[in-house]
């Protein structure tokens, strides 16, 4: 059904809108209120092990509830109120356990809509990169709209994405609900005039019900040995490219560039995520997933170092699409290796351990980068993120990883 389509597609869109609103210009805000590179990552990393623990949390509470969207919808809200309330606390402390608390509700909505996303059968690379168009416009016009009010907007705007998200989810248990309606009246007609589809209709509600009553742990996802290495890998990659989005505007700046040129830079840079996650799914079946991943990670790993070398601002600008073939592509293919490698029962468990990994790499890139950026500058933040990258390269054929996988099969995504 294409209105649901839409309504994933809106859900992705807002649910990363906020994220750009928020997290791109809040190191600006937060130097603007004193604070230093080593607080600025204190409380990144304090948000980001919070999220540690609610991403595994929330993902198993996800599994093994009935109203799974409704649990994520109330995410959304909860989050949208509790970083309004950020805009009106200016001390340290206060601050930093307000940014925790934020990031209880916040972290796992991504990895968990991106679950909904696939158990809907809908179209995850189509429908996620609707998730870069809106963190990229969200950023360019909340640089373009601080500029005028302030940076303090950016709580405001945050607050309004996340709500309008949580309205969407809202939408799609009301659509698939009167799909699933209409779908039981079929069934129920041609059953009464086939016995054998009536059968079939009793197993599957049978097994439906055995899934409900059966509870998935983490210690069953685990076991499998592929998919931790994917998550070892990628480890050493998504922290960089989460804390980019910290620490990108000081090296910008310092490169030469204005605080009005960074919603620019990110506009072009995370615009050119969606042409490479449009064709990301071509890529991949050309080259396999393995392959065209092992791609991606190096040229992190270099677009990295070449940043350290502090280029002009301009060169920064004109290479945007650096970002596209690194984001673009693992923020679709590392979902989809994991759905190639895991069983169905445990792709919301094993998506959430992903997220879960990403986040704690992020603590240390975070809390790293703040202590970096106060001795040695943005240029020497992204020096040390090169060297991390080239740890998840190392990894990723350690593992074997760019050799393939046999798992339970990849699920039309």
């Amino acid at each position: 059904m294409k209105k649901i389509y839409y309504n994933y597609v809106a859900l992705n869109t807002f649910t990363y809108a906020a994220i750009g609103v928020l997290l791109p210009l809040m190191g600006q805000y937060l130097i603007g209120l004193g604070f230093t590179g080593a607080q600025i990552g204190t409380i990144t990393s304090a948000g980001t092990a919070m999220a540690i623990f609610s991403t595994t949390f929330w993902g198993e509470k996800y599994n093994n509830m009935k109203n799974k969207k409704l649990m994520v919808m109330c995410l959304c809200f909860s989050a949208a109120a509790i970083g309004g309330c950020l805009l009106w606390t200016t001390g340290y402390w206060v601050f930093l356990w307000g940014f925790i608390i934020l990031y209880f509700f916040q972290a796992p909505i991504m990895g968990l809509s991106d679950a909904m996303t696939i158990e809907a059968d809908q179209p995850f690379s189509a429908v996620r990169k609707w998730g870069c168009i809106g963190f990229a416009l969200a950023v360019f016009v909340a640089g373009r709209i601080a500029d005028v009010f302030g940076l303090q907007i950016i709580f405001t705007g945050y607050a309004i994405c996340f709500v309008i998200a949580g309205l969407f989810i809202l939408a799609i248990v009301r659509s698939e609900s009167r799909g699933r309606q209409q779908q039981a009246v079929w069934r129920t007609e041609t059953a009464a005039t086939d016995q054998e589809q009536a059968e079939a209709i009793l197993e599957e509600l049978k097994d439906h019900e055995d899934k409900l009553h059966r509870k998935i742990r983490y210690r069953d996802v685990v076991k499998n040995r592929k998919l931790l290495g994917i998550i070892a890998a990628s480890f050493f990659l998504l922290g960089t490219n989460v804390a980019n989005n910290t620490y990108f505007s000081f090296l910008y700046i310092e490169c030469g560039g204005t605080i009005a040129g960074i919603g620019t830079a990110f506009l072009l840079m995370v615009g050119s995520e969606t042409i490479f996650m449009a064709l990301s799914a071509r890529i991949s079946t050309k080259f396999t997933i393995e392959k065209t991943l092992l791609a991606s990670m190096c040229i992190s790993a270099l677009r990295f170092a070449w940043y350290s070398f502090g280029p002009p601002s301009y060169w920064i600008i004109a290479l945007f699409f650096l970002q596209g073939m690194v984001n673009g592509i693992i923020l679709v293919e590392f979902i989809r290796y994991i759905n190639k490698t895991v069983s169905r029962d445990h792709l919301g468990m094993s998506i959430s351990l992903y997220y879960a990994a990403s986040s704690f790499s992020t603590i240390l890139c975070q809390l790293a980068g703040g202590i970096v950026l106060d001795v040695a500058g943005g240029t020497g933040v992204y020096l040390f993120f090169a060297i991390y990258n080239v740890i998840g390269v190392v990894l990723y054929v350690i593992f074997g990883l760019h050799k393939g996988v046999e798992g339970p099969g990849e699920k039309n995504i």
